[in-house]
C-alpha cells in the first residue's frame, strides 16, 4: 500500500529549504539576526492579521486567532507576549485592513507583497517609487493565481541522526504520507521540510509531533506553481526590491517564485 502512494508523493532530496534563492539569503540572515526573535516577529504580525479578518480579539470567537496562538504556544512565545499583543490590537482604532498586491518583477518573475495598512492608497505610491527602480510594476490581481496556499512545516528528528540521508528521507517519506503530507524535502542533517494542505495545517504538525519530531517552523505560505530563472541583473534587482519591501513595517509576508541558482 505504501509503495502504490508514494508513486503519487513527491519525494525531494537535500537541498536548501524554500522556494527561491531569496528565501536562502532570508535563511541565512535569520541565523544570523537570531531565528527566535524574527519568529515571534513573524507570530505578532499573524496575531494582528487574524485578528483583522476575524474581527475579534477572542480565540474562541475567531478561530483564526485560536489557530495562531497554538502556534505561539507550540514556539514558546511568552504567553504575556501575545495577550499585550491582543491588548493593542482592541485598543487599537487604526482601521487596519489586509491587503495582497501582486508585482511583476524583474525578469518577468512574479512578487506577492501582503500589506496589514489603514492606507492602501499611500502605501502603493511608496512601494510604486521601488518599483520603478527595479524594473517592477503592479500586475492588479493576476499574479495571485499562479501560487497554491500551502502549509509549509520544517521539522527535525533527532532519533535518525545514525542514520545515511536515503534511510532518513525514506523514513521521513514514510511519516509525511502517515500524516498526510503531499511532499518532503530534505534540507538538513534530521530535518525536513513538509507539505500539506492548508486545512490540515494543524493536524499536520500534531501528528508529526507524535511521530517524534520537533516543529522548528511553520506557516501557511503562496507556493508557486512554476519558478522562474532569473540572469544576475535581474536577480540583483529582485534582491533589491525584495530587500525594500521587507523593510517596510506594514509588509506582513512576501512570497515570490524566482528559482534557485
Amino acid at each position: 500500500m505504501l509503495r502504490n502512494f508514494i508513486s503519487n508523493f513527491n519525494i525531494i532530496p537535500k537541498r536548501f529549504a524554500g522556494h527561491s534563492k531569496w528565501s536562502n539569503i532570508r535563511h541565512i540572515k535569520a541565523q544570523q539576526d537570531g531565528k527566535r526573535s524574527i519568529l515571534f516577529t513573524k507570530l505578532s504580525r499573524q496575531i494582528k492579521v487574524a485578528v483583522t479578518e476575524g474581527g475579534s480579539v477572542d480565540p474562541d470567537k475567531n478561530l483564526k486567532l485560536s489557530q495562531v496562538i497554538q502556534q505561539c504556544k507550540r514556539f514558546n512565545m511568552p504567553t504575556a507576549t501575545w495577550q499585550n499583543i491582543l491588548k493593542t490590537c482592541q485598543t487599537d482604532k487604526s482601521n487596519l485592513k489586509l491587503y495582497m498586491l501582486d508585482i511583476k518583477g524583474p525578469g518577468n518573475c512574479i512578487v506577492l507583497c501582503e500589506l496589514l495598512t489603514s492606507n492602501l492608497h499611500h502605501m502603493k505610491q511608496t512601494i510604486a517609487a521601488q518599483l520603478k527602480k527595479t524594473k517592477s510594476k503592479y500586475m492588479d490581481g493576476a499574479g495571485v493565481h499562479s501560487f497554491n496556499e500551502k502549509g509549509l512545516i520544517q521539522a527535525e528528528n533527532s532519533s535518525l541522526s545514525s542514520k545515511s540521508q536515503e534511510e532518513q528521507l525514506e523514513i521521513a517519506t514514510e511519516h509525511a504520507i502517515e500524516t498526510n503530507s503531499e511532499e518532503v524535502i530534505q534540507i538538513d542533517d534530521n530535518v525536513f521540510q513538509f507539505t500539506c494542505n492548508k486545512d490540515a495545517f494543524l493536524q499536520t504538525q500534531n501528528l508529526l509531533e507524535k511521530a517524534g519530531y520537533k516543529i522548528l517552523d511553520a506557516g501557511i505560505d503562496y507556493v508557486p506553481h512554476q519558478l522562474q530563472n532569473l540572469n544576475e541583473t535581474d536577480f540583483e534587482l529582485y534582491a533589491k526590491l525584495m530587500k525594500k519591501l521587507e523593510d517596510l513595517p506594514e509588509v506582513v509576508r512576501l512570497f515570490d517564485n524566482v528559482a534557485e541558482s
